[in-house]
């Protein structure tokens, strides 16, 4: 039997503290989304895991009509707290809702945004045909990696690692890369254009301390089912083996991948 779609409710108290990005490298990429797809021409925007809002108030804030959905209570309640605190002019809503099962009519949105979301859908194709069959033919969907946060990624690499040798197994919710999506919207006739541009590109410098807090709070979602019995010895390991390092440096990047029916060139009304 399929698993669920992975809920953030319980992990909604630390979810911007961990999602962070480069300030200004963030506000260049909207400002390449403005100005590829205006929201004069491109009114109507949907993202399916909305989260806390973090992508959705910033582009209602630059004129789009927002539709935030995702399956967590607790992110709806942290988005509509955010958003109260922004004057949107109701350009903003968000509706409770699974993204494999989307509660519009065909043909309803100019533009979609997916960020990091496949990685949590288990019936992600489905999720991506639903999305896909929300949007105008000539609407296009946005899928957008923003880096990797407050993330270091050897450290949880290592985390895995000692879990899955403490027997512990992981379960799979989504795809293990964006690949797979590419990939499958490819093969049901969608083209697809990259975009990455080394103005996004920034290095985050980041206090091991810190990020072996966030672990050791399970902030991150592959965490949410580890039992205490595995956890606790794999953070105690874990901090004895970064105990030297001070700092540790990521390399990070945001990127964007367009997703367009076959002869529509995105941006192009």
């Amino acid at each position: 039997m399929d698993r669920d779609s992975l809920s953030f409710d319980g992990l909604s108290a630390r979810y911007d503290e961990t999602r962070t990005f480069d300030p200004a490298c963030f506000e260049s990429a909207l400002d390449w989304i403005e100005a590829r797809f205006p929201p004069m021409n491109y009114p109507s925007l949907l993202e399916p895991g909305v989260g806390s809002g973090r992508i959705a108030i910033p582009l209602a804030e630059r004129g789009y009509r927002v539709t935030g959905v995702d399956i967590s209570q607790e992110m709806l309640d942290l988005c509509a707290d955010r958003a109260a605190k922004s004057d949107l002019n109701g350009r903003l809503i968000c509706i409770r809702a699974d993204t494999t099962r989307l509660p519009f009519a065909d043909k309803t949105f100019d533009l979609a945004i997916a960020v990091h979301l496949f990685y949590f859908i288990p019936n992600w194709r489905v999720a991506a045909t639903e999305i896909m069959r929300g949007l105008t033919p000539s609407g296009t969907l946005i899928l957008m990696h923003t880096g990797y946060g407050a993330e270091v990624p050897q450290m949880n690499d290592r985390y895995k690692d000692l879990a899955v040798a403490s027997g512990y197994a992981f379960p799979r919710y989504g795809v293990q890369s964006t690949r797979e999506v590419m990939d499958f919207l490819v093969s049901l006739g969608y083209k697809l254009e990259r975009v990455f541009p080394d103005s996004w590109a920034w290095t985050a410098n980041i206090e091991t301390a810190e990020a072996l807090r966030f672990l050791g709070g399970r902030a991150y979602s592959f965490q949410k089912e580890v039992p205490d019995r595995v956890h606790l010895p794999v953070m105690k390991q874990l901090n004895e083996e970064f105990a030297s390092a001070e700092r540790v440096e990521v390399a990070n990047r945001i990127s964007l991948i367009l997703v367009s029916k076959a002869g529509v060139v995105p941006g192009m009304i």
